[in-house]
């Protein structure tokens, strides 16, 4: 995986690109582009990096990624096993540039709000399940939409997000996106490569050499890059994989310890409550109860 610069083709009559997509599953290099980008998944699940933040994504959530802010949305293994089902994947795209509507627009006294949520997007933005269904009819209008009703639509849209305090920061505060495109693909190649090897054991030397350089050199340009040691951020994708090994139900707690790179239940269960706030057998339970709760 390399980072990839990706060209966003908008068709002449239009000034921004809105699309639904139907695929089995999600292919996509590690890359940016200086539009904002909107992703609503009306289904999937998987895990999401962006900029210096790593998480699991699932059907309902919105997204707002910001200018040149690079991201991965990956499904989970199973999706890439001999997965022919068209519709495994269904989401809504919509990529547009801060001043779409001309710098004028930006310095309008009205825009301050809007101007505000692109500033925020910068570190990236989940928005709660709640905040995704108040625009899900104008999602789902925009991709149809024509002529004026289209921008009408983004407005609308990003009007709603803008006023709205039910989201999250992805990125740590302080996260810098100001580095060098050579600095985006070395961290690329890294992530690319704990990805794949998250579930066995990574030696500090063998990730260093991916990047060129000595571990204690790594570490510290890891640290700088990220706002987070490089122990930490391992443990955050192996924590994200075992949350949806918990949420599937099929295995036991100890299975997945092992199953997400953890050597010892003891460490697992501690690096999981660290980060997760709960155990596993905590976080399990609640979302037994919130799905029981959703489903009354």
């Amino acid at each position: 995986m390399k980072l990839t610069y990706k060209k966003t083709n908008v068709k002449p009559e239009n000034s921004f690109l809105a699309r639904q997509d139907t695929m089995p599953c999600i292919e996509q290099d590690w890359h940016f582009h200086p539009e904002l980008e909107l992703i609503y998944f009306l289904k999937s699940t998987g895990t999401r990096y962006v900029g210096n933040s790593i998480g699991n994504f699932e059907e309902g959530e919105l997204y707002l990624i910001g200018s040149n802010v690079p991201h991965l949305f990956r499904n989970h293994r199973e999706y890439y096993n001999d997965n022919d089902e068209e519709g495994a994947v269904d989401l809504i795209v919509v990529k547009f540039k801060s001043d779409f509507l001309g710098e004028a627009f930006k310095e309008l006294p009205e825009t301050k709000r809007i101007q505000m949520l692109f500033e925020n997007a910068n570190r990236g933005l989940q928005f709660s399940k709640a905040a995704a269904y108040l625009v899900h009819t104008q999602m789902m209008g925009l991709v149809r939409a024509e002529g004026l009703s289209r921008i009408v639509g983004l407005l609308k849209i990003l009007d709603i997000l803008s006023v709205s305090e039910n989201y999250e920061f992805l990125c740590s505060n302080g996260f810098d996106n100001s580095y060098k495109k050579t600095e985006k693909e070395r961290m690329a190649r890294i992530i690319s490569y704990l990805n794949e090897n998250f579930e066995n054991k990574i030696e500090l030397e063998s990730v260093a050499s991916i990047a060129h350089m000595a571990p204690n050199a790594f570490c510290r340009y890891f640290k700088k890059r990220t706002q987070k040691s490089f122990v930490q951020y391992l443990n955050e994708i192996r924590i994200g994989h075992a949350c949806k090994l918990l949420i599937e139900g099929k295995l036991q707690i100890t299975t997945i310890c092992y199953h997400s790179g953890f050597n010892t239940l003891t460490n697992f269960n501690r690096q999981f409550k660290a980060l997760m706030k709960m155990t596993p057998t905590e976080y399990m339970e609640q979302y037994k109860a919130k799905i029981q709760l959703e489903a009354v």
